[in-house]
């Protein structure tokens, strides 16, 4: 929700034009709005797991490193989704209403509430492209199970396309505003 309203916000402001008449090129524009995003998912995620463990008592079996591992790598992919659908926002609500049109359909699709095997094979097939899936698996493992390093880096590695993916997508999406 941040990166989304970043630049929908600064669009809405009118201040979005004065910042692409600036020397900056689109990527440098691109890393000054994710990486305050990322930056807050990383702070939020962090605060989550503390209450977890120390308010409710969660159990957390795994390792530090590849907790942050999967956060960033989903919060890089997940900025990149928010950047997008702010490139395209001209509001502030018509980015919150697409980062809601992103969420819920994730959500879904993450296995969270529903299995994966129990969906349809068309639908199984959709959430290969869903960050949350992968990085669910690898927190639910790290948290309750002791997951091994081999087997949690072959759930995260999917990430690392579908970061590099939106990243390339929201840069893409930056040139064409200007």
């Amino acid at each position: 929700l941040v990166a989304c309203l970043s630049v929908a916000r600064e669009r809405e402001l009118g201040t979005f034009d004065q910042l692409l008449v600036t020397p900056l090129r689109p990527a440098e524009i691109l890393l000054g709005k994710a990486l305050p995003a990322f930056l807050v998912g990383m702070v939020e995620a962090t605060a989550i797991a503390a209450v977890a463990v120390g308010w409710f008592g969660v159990p957390f079996t795994g390792s530090l490193a590849l907790l942050y591992l999967a956060l960033a790598l989903f919060i890089v992919a997940v900025v990149g989704v928010g950047l997008m659908i702010s490139a395209v926002a001209r509001t502030q609500q018509q980015a919150i209403l697409g980062a809601f049109l992103f969420v819920v359909p994730a959500v879904i699709l993450s296995g969270f509430a529903t299995p994966i095997a129990n969906m349809p094979e068309a639908i199984q097939v959709l959430t290969y492209a869903n960050p949350l899936r992968y990085v669910l698996i690898v927190l639910r493992g790290l948290f309750l199970q002791d997951l091994p390093a081999a087997l949690a880096l072959g759930h995260l590695w999917p990430l690392l396309p579908i970061a590099a993916c939106t990243m390339a997508a929201a840069a893409w999406m930056f040139r064409r505003l200007q």
